[in-house]
Parts: C-alpha cells; structure tokens; sequence
C-alpha cells in the first residue's frame, strides 16, 4: 500500500518564500534597465556605492575649482582694464611732459598742460579705486571694502599687502588680483638703479641726464655729489663717508661722466658751486609723480637758471613715468600669465571630470543587452516557481479518495 506524500507547512512557506526573494530580483532587474544603472541604492553593492560617492565628492570639488576660475578670471579681467587705462592715461601726462619741455612753452601754455594733468591725475585715483560688481575694490587687498587710495601728500593707502586667492585645481591657488601698494606704490625712480637730481640752489643752467649703471659689480648703490669748483671743473664726493671719488675733472657739456659702475653726464653751463646728487632709487607712487608734474608746471621760469631747473624737473617726471609704465605693463603681463594659467586649469579639471565620469559609468552603468537577458531569466524562473507553488499547495488526502 503506497503512502501519498502531502506537503508540509515548512514546505510551503519556503517555496512562498522563495518566489518573494525572486519577485524582488526581478524588481530590481526592471529597475536598472528603467534607470540605466546598476546602483541605485547602496544595498545594491556597498563597496561601489563608496567608490561612487568618493567620485561624486571628486566632481563636485572640480565643480567648485571651475567656478572659482570663473570668478578669478572675470577680477582679473577688470583688473586688466584697469591697468591697461592707468597706462593710457602715464602716455597721454608723458605726451603733455614732452609738450612742457618743448623749449618754446610759454606760461600760458603750462597751465593749459595742467589743466589736463590734473584731470589725468584724478583719472588715476578713479582708477586705482575700481571696484567690481559687488562693491570689492579690486586693489585694496584682502581689505576689498575699504576704498584704498585718498589723495593727499603723500598719498594714503587703506588697503592691505596682500591679495586673495581662490584654489583653481587640486593642490592649485591663485591671486584674483594684486595689492594697491604693489600696483601704484612701490614704483623703483629714476632709471631703476640711482635716481638724479640738481640742487635747487644752484645758479647755472647745467642739467643732468639719468644714465645708468653699466658695471653692477662696480656700483655699490651709495649717494654721491658731482660738486663744481669752477664752471669747467668739478669733484665727485660720496656723500655718506665724504671722500673724493675724483677730483678735478675737466668738464665738457654732454660728455659721459663715469665712476664706480655709474654713467651719466652733464648739459648746458653749469655755475661754480653747482651740485648734482646721484642716489640709489627709491620706491615712488604714481599720485607723488603726476603731483610733481602739476607743481612744476605751476612754476613761472624768469631766467635761464630757472628754465634749467624746471627742464631738470620734467625729464625727472619723465623718467619715473617711464619706470611707472614699464611696472604697470609688468603687471599686465603676469595678469596675462595667471589667466592663461586658468585656463589651463579648467581644461585639466575637465580631463579629470571626463575620467570620473568613465570610470562611474564602468562602476555604475549596465549594459542593457544582458540585462533584458536576465531579466527574462528570472521572469521565467519566477513563473515556474509559481505555478509549482499552485500545484504543490493544491494537493491534499482527498485528492486521493
């Protein structure tokens, strides 16, 4: 006599069981070929999850770079501009020193000139007090609110010696601008070794060109005096120690005067006790260099020996604007550098964000061919499931009677 076999409870509830297990496989099957990923959640694969957070960390960082970028790029930018109207103004107070220093300028003439000077000048304070878009102003340092140049003599400066910096890339910064102080303050005079000047005192109408140091193993950056003892014979003293470097030296108008590294020379006919200083250079700001020019050109030359003076006086405004353009133009080009460094910049944060988003879509994408596989492999296995549930449940004693 044969015994039925009749399924049990456990039975029952294991194969119940099962078909859940194969519901929520094939659930999350249809989701990823809904979604296109293979995480969606970090139960899906806690190790990838981290890896794709990680990388999600990584690109919202060179998000972050490039946005910065953005915002160095566009204060650098404005303070391109500025500088590059700074310059036009020093060539258009150079063009008006040169018109000054013609020779045949009258009085009436000089105060037209500094009619202009003056507006140049103001021009330049308008300049070095630009300001974004925010209010920040561009050359006042970390002190960005504080308007950082007030006319006066001298010149006060609100802002700060240093300038901020925005990180760009990973393990990379750079300065969105430059410090005031930098920019219009600490300008080298004369011809950027010594500067030249004629003693206010003297009576002759020699003038002294600015020259330059020709042997740097010579100069020794001292103070010192060319002293005339007579109209064709001078001394050169150092001033700090007061001995005689030469003495007795013959001269002659505009032939070179050498000594200790330095070449210079004299012009015109300078007097018996005429004295020309010759001393290291000096930081000057531009305000000093233009309000020089506007108080020489107030000046009334009615002798020979003031028409000197006042000649002397403008090639030294001359000079020390060329050094002022010469600085500004310097720091036009290393804005140039710092940009093309930006852009450099982004395009490598690209490169990397095109990495990440390979390597996530390895990690994270599936491929939809062998998903639609699977995905009617476990439909299939499923519905067999299924319907051996329906049959196995079925069965009971009086199947047999």
């Amino acid at each position: 006599m044969s015994i039925s076999r009749i399924p049990s409870n456990l039975l029952v509830s294991r194969m119940a069981t099962d078909i859940v297990r194969k519901q929520n496989d094939l659930a999350n099957v249809q989701e990823q070929i809904s979604s296109g990923k293979r995480i969606n959640r970090p139960s899906d694969g806690p190790a990838h999850s981290a890896h794709i957070i990680s990388m999600d960390q990584t690109a919202d960082r060179l998000e972050q770079y490039n946005r910065n970028a953005s915002l160095a790029e566009s204060q650098l930018t404005l303070e391109e501009n500025a500088l590059t109207g700074t310059v036009d103004s020093l060539m258009r107070v150079r063009e008006l020193a040169l018109s000054a220093n013609n020779g045949v300028a009258d009085d009436l003439t000089r105060q037209a000139i500094n009619s202009e000077v003056k507006l140049r000048l103001d021009e330049l304070y308008s300049l070095a007090n630009s300001a974004d878009s925010f209010g920040n102003y561009l050359f006042a340092g970390s002190n960005s609110h504080n308007i950082p140049f007030t006319p006066g003599d001298p010149v006060s400066y609100a802002g700060s010696d240093d300038s901020h910096r925005v990180t760009i890339g990973p393990g990379r910064t750079i300065p969105t601008g430059d410090s005031g102080a930098d920019t219009f303050l600490r300008i080298r005079n004369g011809n950027g070794d010594f500067n030249v000047k004629a003693d206010p005192a003297n009576s002759g109408t020699g003038t002294i060109e600015f020259g330059s140091v020709t042997d740097k193993s010579l100069y020794s950056a001292q103070p010192y005096e060319i002293r005339f003892t007579s109209a064709s014979t001078f001394d050169i003293v150092e001033v700090n120690t007061g001995a005689a470097v030469q003495n007795g030296v013959n001269f002659e108008s505009g032939q070179s005067i050498k000594f200790q590294g330095i070449s210079t020379s004299i012009a015109g006919s300078p007097a018996a006790g005429d004295i020309f200083l010759i001393e290291p250079s000096k930081y000057q700001d531009i305000f000093s260099t233009v309000s020089h020019f506007v108080d020489t050109l107030n000046q009334s030359p009615q002798t020979d020996s003031d028409r000197a003076k006042m000649s002397q006086d403008i090639k030294e405004v001359l000079t020390n604007i060329d050094q002022a353009i010469d600085h500004t133009n310097r720091l036009r080009a290393g804005i140039g550098a710092r940009l093309n460094n930006l852009e450099s910049s982004r395009n490598e944060n690209e490169g990397m964000k095109l990495q990440i988003e390979t390597i996530r879509s390895e990690v994270e994408d599936i491929d939809v061919a062998e998903a639609v596989t699977n995905l009617q492999l476990k439909a299939n296995s499923l519905e067999i499931l299924q319907q051996s549930f329906i049959r196995i449940e079925g069965l009971s004693l009086f199947n047999h009677m």
